[in-house]
């Protein structure tokens, strides 16, 4: 193992070089910093392809310098937000290039600051962004949007828990927006010490961004982080893909018409094959079978406007046993997943200053299964224990309508308003026993973004909910001040209040409870130069009126066993988390590699739930360290990545230790390798992808579970030592893929 990871590195680190270079000035002749500049293979039919890892940006004089290994005919690109693009055809034969470019101005500024695709005007963290490619080269994600993701500062990795964990947050305070539109599961189902992949494909998105802190007052029910995911545009021709990777295949077409598209596909995935090849630490009964289908219709209204509609539908099934460790027979949970998201949204210019968006969405899970455990106390004539059978299920159904509209005026400075809806119900059940509930919220936001001048501007904004269910209201105020005293440097102050309501199976039971609050804070500072970027953030988080239970024995709310019995609900808990992020990207210091580190420290504690008191709770490590590398070849045909991840002792209950949650695993490490490959010997567009995840085989241990009695423990394992993904992907007509 060690001489193969020494081989994958080693490709980071060869071939000659070749420098290009030049200046971006505007129409009047002044320096432009900050462009963009990327080079783009010509040789990538029907259309020029960005060559991974081969961009720059101008420097504060307007200046780029970018080193390449490669030869032959390429574009030269450079864009920055309000202006067009311009571009020139370059014949590299190892010598130094130098081209001058000039800029002009597009119509509508307010499409420049990222209005037309909803970022929202307060997020504060931009660059915590990857595209769909990025996604699937990150080594260990297995093109896994959130598994990206948390190789990003403020992101915990989430082990055996499903959810996206970000600054010491629950998987329940990160909310996910698909164009803006709530998706209220976006994983699998929360089931015991395994984490689910999210629903959707990397390929869907043009750019997935998650927020950790500063967002916009149009963002709402989230304590932490908001995960925001937008949809490419209308496809640029009619294509047919396939997929064949070791756990399934899949097949779309994509017909594209005049001023449309629309895609359908499906996919179906059984693990069984694959779990026959890798060792499992998890006893499966029967293997996780998913059938999923898809359709995305995109119509170009105008120049500026899209309307969008996307379904899917997923019906997934599995089956396996718990180790249960209060009676020697292990427990059989049987469960399966049927998931139904609708999205649609448009958007566009309804006059020449004024921008609109409209959508709606409904996603409606049914959840059920059945769980097989010893029944305590009751033997057979032979003297052993007999199985008690137990069928559960939850379903949930929520309506997101939303509403908003936008405005430039007095130069840059914007405002943007709306109102949206939320509509849930929640049934559960376990047994004979049911419960349920249903509840209406009504929002409204209004925020702006006034530039006092070019170097300082503040963006604030307040949201007001009601909900029906807790006759409750909630004002809350966010603000964020950026001081850029020049093109290099940023310094970013956000301060805000953010609601949220208790978990669903709480409110199933009693209306007695009032929202959840976190006030945070924030300072950032930002440092970028060329294709160099270096953050340094500190925050606060400050948590109010946590939900506190009473229950006869501690369970830490986990996803496993029968409902527990809840004596008591209140709103009296509490909590805090504070730390220090920090992030380098660098992709131009090395040739033809782009690396980023990222390190989380991170001190928290809450009262919550039935926690006996205040301490660290399971998903927050102190301590979160990620190094990410990618590497291409000279004609951009094989890439290489490689993700090492670390992070401290995660802390577990131990009912024979009197101080409560005190206890601390060992370290954690990750090294995982990413090799992807595009033939030329293959008609259309296609690729090889090979992922190797924890390559070394580190043993990590997220926890351990105990009988009540302490008497017996077990320790809580990822569901396979190693994993390997390999994939094939084929589009036919096409140079990209839309499924």
């Amino acid at each position: 193992m060690l001489l193969l990871a020494g081989l994958v590195w080693s490709v980071f680190f060869s071939f000659g070089q070749a420098v290009l270079s030049g200046k971006v000035q505007s129409p009047e002749g002044l320096p432009m910093p900050g462009v963009s500049v990327r080079l783009l293979n010509l040789a990538a039919s029907p259309k020029p392809a960005q060559v991974p890892g081969l961009g720059t940006s101008t420097d504060v004089s307007g200046i780029f310098q970018l080193k390449v290994n490669v030869s032959g005919h390429y574009l030269l690109r450079v864009s920055a937000v309000g202006y067009l693009a311009d571009s020139l055809e370059v014949l590299i034969k190892g010598d130094s290039l130098k081209a001058n470019f000039t800029l002009q101005e597009t119509k509508h500024h307010l499409e420049g600051i990222q209005i037309l695709n909803k970022r929202n005007l307060t997020e504060v963290n931009r660059d915590y962004t990857l595209g769909p490619i990025a996604m699937v080269l990150t080594a260990g994600a297995a093109a896994d949007v959130t598994a990206a993701l948390q190789t990003y500062p403020g992101a915990a990795p989430a082990g055996n828990e499903t959810g996206f964990f970000v600054r010491g947050g629950t998987a329940a305070e990160t909310i996910v927006l698909f164009d803006g539109m709530l998706v209220k599961n976006a994983f699998g189902s929360r089931l015991p010490d395994l984490a689910n992949r999210s629903r959707f494909s990397a390929f869907l998105f043009d750019k997935t961004t998650f927020s950790t802190n500063g967002y916009s007052a149009a963002a709402g029910q989230a304590m932490s982080s908001v995960l925001t995911m937008d949809t490419r545009g209308v496809a640029v021709k009619s294509s047919t893909e396939f997929s064949l990777i070791d756990l399934g295949l899949g097949a779309a077409h994509t017909h594209r018409f005049k001023n449309s598209s629309l895609m359908l596909g499906g996919n179906y995935y059984n693990f069984s094959p694959y779990h026959k090849i890798i060792p499992q630490n998890t006893q499966w009964k029967k293997d996780p079978e998913q059938k999923q289908l898809s359709l995305h219709y995109k119509h170009k209204t105008s120049e500026n406007g899209i309307f969008k509609v996307f379904t899917d539908y997923s019906d997934t099934q599995l089956s396996f046993y718990m180790d249960n460790l209060n009676y020697p027979r292990k427990d059989l949970l049987y469960n399966r997943n049927k998931n139904l998201y609708v999205n649609v949204n448009y958007q566009d210019f309804v006059s020449s200053d004024w921008k609109l968006f409209a959508g709606a969405s409904y996603n409606k899970t049914l959840e059920s299964g059945k769980v097989s455990t010893e029944a305590s106390g009751s033997l057979t004539s032979q003297g052993s224990s007999q199985l008690s059978t137990a069928d559960y299920f939850q379903n949930d159904e929520v309506w997101h309508q939303k509403f908003s509209l936008s405005r430039k005026f007095r130069g840059s400075s914007l405002i943007n308003f709306g109102a949206e809806l939320f509509e849930n119900s929640r049934r559960e059940g376990y047994a004979e026993m049911s419960r349920k509930y249903s509840d209406v919220l009504v929002a409204g936001f209004g925020e702006s973004e006034l530039y006092f001048t070019d170097q300082l501007n503040l963006k604030s904004g307040l949201r007001l909910e009601s909900s029906d269910y807790l006759r409750q209201l909630n004002l809350a105020p966010r603000t964020a001040l950026y001081y850029q005293p020049d093109p290099a440097h940023k310094v970013v102050a956000s301060y805000g209040w953010y609601y949220q309501k208790p978990d669903d199976s709480f409110l199933a039971q009693t209306a007695a409870l009032d929202y959840e609050k976190s006030i945070q804070y924030a300072l950032e500072y930002e440092f970028k130069l060329f294709s160099r970027i270096f953050r340094l953030s500190v925050y606060q988080k400050d948590y109010q009126q946590l939900v506190k239970i009473k229950t006869p024995v501690f369970s830490g709310f986990q996803a496993y066993g029968p409902p527990i019995k809840i004596e008591e609900f209140n709103n009296n808990g509490s909590g805090y988390a504070k730390g220090v992020d920090v992030f380098w990207k660098d992709k131009q210091s090395l040739d033809f590699i782009e690396y980023y580190v990222s390190y989380s420290y991170l001190d928290t504690k809450r009262d919550y739930i039935d926690f006996e008191a205040s301490a660290r709770p399971s998903f927050a490590p102190k301590h979160t360290f990620n190094l990410v590398a990618m590497r291409s070849t000279s004609n951009a045909r094989w890439q290489f990545s490689g993700t090492y991840t670390f992070s401290s002792g995660r802390s577990y209950y131990n009912p024979l230790n009197p101080v409560f949650m005190s206890d601390r695993t060992q370290y954690n490490h990750n090294f995982s390798i990413g090799i992807n490959h595009l033939p030329t010997w293959l008609k259309g567009f296609s690729a090889f992808n090979l992922n190797l995840n924890n390559v070394f085989g580190f043993k990590n241990v997220y926890g351990y579970r105990y009988a009540y009695d302490g008497s017996r423990r077990t320790a809580i394992l990822p569901p396979a030592g190693r994993s390997v993904l390999l994939s094939f992907l084929m589009n036919i007509d096409g140079d990209d893929f839309n499924h």
